[in-house]
This record gives structure tokens, sequence and C-alpha cells, in this order.
């Protein structure tokens, strides 16, 4: 009986170690916005999450799928207070849903603005992807979709350039070498945890 006193006392004395502990972290964190240097015009971002991927033609294809998303973000900051973005993005997805699966990639540039002394930052831009049909009893050929798109994203600046990201894209009259005379529009919902670095 002493003994499961003894080990349930223990038990609690660590539960309440480990919560003093992760709160006195939790303080010392800086959940100030990722700070912007005089000397330094440009930065970089790094975003990994998912996406949710729908494709249909004025016909009866309509598919959506899951994947993981994958992206990089370069570019500089422009005006005396430094506010304004300016930026190119490469991005990447890969999902195993259907037989074929779903991957994709995008490449294009945006206009972004900081605002709250960035801790929210919206970001605009177009660019050109490429992704795959959904063919599951056409499982042994590959088609593809490409074409121009536009894109629109919000990040939430939580601590020090880490944060969340939420963004939505849309493609227009995509193409398909395979399908002569079908076009594609395709929308895209993207939620990521992100990182801005406005040193480097």
């Amino acid at each position: 009986m002493a003994l499961k006193i003894l080990k349930y006392n223990i038990k609690k004395f660590l539960f309440l170690f480990c919560i003093l502990c992760a709160s006195e972290n939790l303080g010392a964190l800086d959940f100030s916005p990722a700070p912007v240097y005089e000397n330094n015009s440009t930065f970089g971002s790094v975003s990994i999450g998912g996406v949710a991927y729908n494709v249909k033609n004025k016909q009866d294809y309509d598919n959506t799928r899951g994947a993981v998303l994958f992206g990089l973000k370069r570019g500089f900051l422009l005006g005396d207070s430094k506010k304004v973005l300016l930026n190119a993005w490469l991005e990447g997805s890969a999902g195993a849903e259907n037989k074929n699966g779903l991957y994709g990639g995008s490449v294009g540039g945006q206009l972004g603005y900081r605002l709250f002394n960035g801790r929210i930052i919206i970001l605009l831009g177009g660019g050109f992807e490429m992704s795959n049909l959904a063919m599951p009893h056409i499982p042994k050929e590959q088609y593809n979709i490409y074409g121009g798109l536009a894109r629109a994203e919000l990040f939430i600046d939580i601590a020090q350039g880490y944060g969340l990201s939420v963004g939505y894209t849309r493609g227009f009259n995509e193409k398909s070498k395979k399908l002569k005379g079908e076009s594609f529009d395709t929308q895209g919902i993207m939620f990521t945890i992100s990182f801005y670095d406005f040193s480097i």
C-alpha cells in the first residue's frame, strides 16, 4: 500500500514538474513577429503541410484528392518601410489517393504586404502548374494537365517567423496532350506550417 502511494506521489510530482518546465519555457518564448533588418532587403520562406486539390471539366470529370505539400519562396522587401514583398515560389505536392495518386508542381511570382508589423502577410500572384489526372480505370497510363493559375495566400506569424499559412489556387482552361479538345479547371486549398526569414 505504501509503495502504491509512493509511486502515485512520484508520478504526481513528475507531472507537475513537467507542467512547470513547460510553462517556464513557454514564458521564455518570444511571440513577436519575425524582425526585419535595415541592412537586408531579401527574405526566404519554407512551408510544409497539405492540400486538397480538385480537377474538373465541362464533361463528367470531377475529382478531389489530398496530398502533402512542400514549398519554397525567395524574394525582396521593397520600399523604405520594407512592407511590400516581391517573391518567386516553387512548390510540389504528392499523395497516394486513387491508383495513380496525385502529384503536382507549380512555379510563379507573388506580390505581398506585411500588416501589423508583420504579424499578418497577404500575398497575391500567378504562375504555371502541372499535375496528373486520376484515372483509376487506366492504371498503366499517365494523364497530365498543365496551365496557368492564380494564387492567394495569408500567413499568420505566431512567433519569430514561425506560423500558419492558408492559401487558395485556381487554374483555368488547363490542357492535356493526350486528351485533345478538352480543358480542365483546378482548385486547391492549402494549409501549411511556414517559416519566414528576413535575414537572408
